[in-house]
């Protein structure tokens, strides 16, 4: 029996009947290579040879009575994988809008818990998407929070497909000495109240090495900022359309770039990150978006965004969740993108200073072991506040998550992945979640929210277009400038366009320098 750590139990207790905690992650392949179309048997028994990669997939999760321990995995005795795998045809006219549709919806229904938390689609019909080839197909899955994170479902990625070696050779990437054994002890009732008495029990002595060690980090500086963070009276995020309770629909759009761009834009700010530079796509994109409803606020949206906080690769596996959150600006009052940049390159250096001096680590190991009785209680009051998006005071308006992938090209059955994404999950007060996808020098960035607050993605898709094709423009003219010109900081602290005015409509046509509504084909990785 595997026990789930608190952070894992707590997505459990963060589910709402109209907002699950589950992701969907998306991935499309080009088979235009191979001598002929993969059936659904062959995708089946490929995904059936790999699913001892990770326990959740023949194991389901139990939860003890009342909430006094914690939840734990156990075999399904009835695991059927053609439950889990279905397949199904995108309905007509079969383009990109219609795809992002269907998996919207798909996304939109509840897991069923009482059997491994887990599902995936296999879409055909994908042939009047413009960037596809003929016979395109996507796999679309859907796990529970409470079994993965965003690096964990990149290890899942790597684990369920082959990479291409440098002679175009394809190799599995699963090593196959790390197979999951299955379980097939059932705890019974006496196991059961021995487990309770255990996890509430042990939980204080456990949270005590990482207790003292957090503690003593929390110095009088770091006190200070804090304070003067929570107490400042421009503290906090506006109120926004975001900001409210969400319903049981949701929307998707996605845009795909060249990585190469973001790090070009990084490069003009010395000490900017690439999480800097996507933070300012995002806020480019937001300003534009709120601009057109006449809603812009004065002062900059925050964002919540998830911190990976495994210290090695020892750390690194298919399940489980090792996660905590810091705020960040996203700079949406400020026009100039490279001005905006700058801002939240100063911003993230604070943040995460701060960050560094309480420890990560130490407070996710505090979360993973907290008592389970108070799990639920912790879950209902962060689902009351919206977790930091209601209440009387707004913390944040949007969240962003940012996933690394493989640098590699993969393909499953000879097929090569050619998009990788997720619709993430939203909740009351958080009704905007940009996940942000590398893989192969692509990055996409895909946005997940509910028809209430955003009923034109396809707009707010072009919103984030226009937003890179700016990033991309000031970085080429960076770059050509002469030497001994201004520094960036110098140059990006001049004085720089307000919020507009509300009332005034902003040019919302694309530019022509824009990325087009969807991702352009290609044939080759880039060099």
């Amino acid at each position: 029996m595997k026990n789930l750590s608190g952070q894992d139990a707590l997505f459990l207790h963060l589910d709402l009947p109209h907002a699950a905690s589950h992701a969907t992650m998306i991935y499309i392949y080009d088979q235009s290579d191979l001598e002929q179309a993969l059936r659904l048997r062959q995708i089946i028994g490929h995904l059936e040879q790999r699913l001892d990669v990770s326990p959740m997939f023949r194991s389901k999760i139990v939860q003890a009575p009342l909430g006094l321990a914690y939840p734990y995995w156990t075999p399904d005795p009835g695991f059927d994988i053609d439950f889990h795998v279905r397949h199904f045809a995108l309905p007509q006219p079969g383009d990109w809008r219609q795809f992002c549709i269907m998996a919207a919806r798909l996304h939109a229904r509840s897991l069923d818990l009482s059997r491994p938390p887990w599902e995936m689609y296999v879409i055909e019909g994908l042939d009047r998407i413009a960037w596809l080839p003929k016979g395109s197909f996507a796999l679309i899955t859907k796990i529970h929070h409470a079994a993965i994170d965003g690096t964990a479902a990149t290890e899942l990625t790597w684990a369920l497909h082959d990479v291409v070696g440098s002679k175009g050779k394809s190799t599995a990437v699963l090593d196959k000495q790390k197979h999951v054994a299955r379980e097939q002890v059932v705890p019974g009732f006496v196991d059961t109240v021995s487990q309770i008495i255990i996890d509430n029990v042990g939980a204080p002595f456990k949270l005590a090495a990482p207790l003292s060690r957090a503690l003593p980090k929390l110095s009088a500086a770091a006190w200070k900022l804090l304070s003067r963070a929570l107490m400042a009276p421009e503290s906090g995020a506006p109120r926004t359309r975001f900001n409210r309770p969400v319903s049981n629909q949701r929307v998707f759009e996605s845009v795909v770039f060249e990585l190469a761009m973001i790090k070009r834009a990084r490069a003009m700010v010395p000490g900017a990150t690439v999480n800097d530079a996507v933070l300012a796509i995002v806020g480019g994109a937001m300003r534009r978006y709120l601009e057109s409803k006449e809603e812009l606020p004065g002062k900059s949206l925050m964002a919540l965004a998830p911190v990976n906080t495994r210290q090695d690769a020892s750390e690194r596996k298919t399940t489980g969740n090792a996660i905590s959150f810091l705020t960040f600006p996203l700079g949406s009052d400020i026009a100039d993108p490279l001005a905006r940049l700058v801002a939240i390159q100063q911003a993230t250096t604070r943040t995460k200073a701060l960050s560094n001096a309480i420890g990560g680590h130490d407070l996710t190991d505090i979360s993973k072991h907290a008592p389970p009785a108070t799990l639920a209680v912790a879950g209902r009051m962060a689902t009351m506040t919206g977790m930091g998006g209601m209440g009387r005071m707004v913390m944040h308006n949007c969240t962003v998550t940012n996933v690394p992938g493989p640098n590699a090209e993969l393909t499953m059955l000879g097929a090569k992945l050619r998009y990788w994404s997720a619709v993430a999950p939203i909740t009351d007060g958080l009704g905007a979640l940009f996940t942000v996808t590398s893989y192969n020098g692509q990055m996409v960035i895909s946005l997940t929210s509910c028809p209430e607050m955003v009923p034109d993605p396809a707009f707010f898709g072009d919103c984030i277009r226009a937003s890179i094709a700016e990033m991309a423009a000031a970085a080429a003219a960076t770059s050509a400038l002469p030497a001994g010109a201004p520094d960036v900081a110098a140059r990006a602290t001049r004085p720089r366009p307000s919020a507009r005015p509300a009332g005034t409509r902003p040019e919302t046509s694309r530019p022509k320098s824009a990325s087009p509504r969807v991702p352009r084909p290609r044939h080759k990785a880039p060099t």
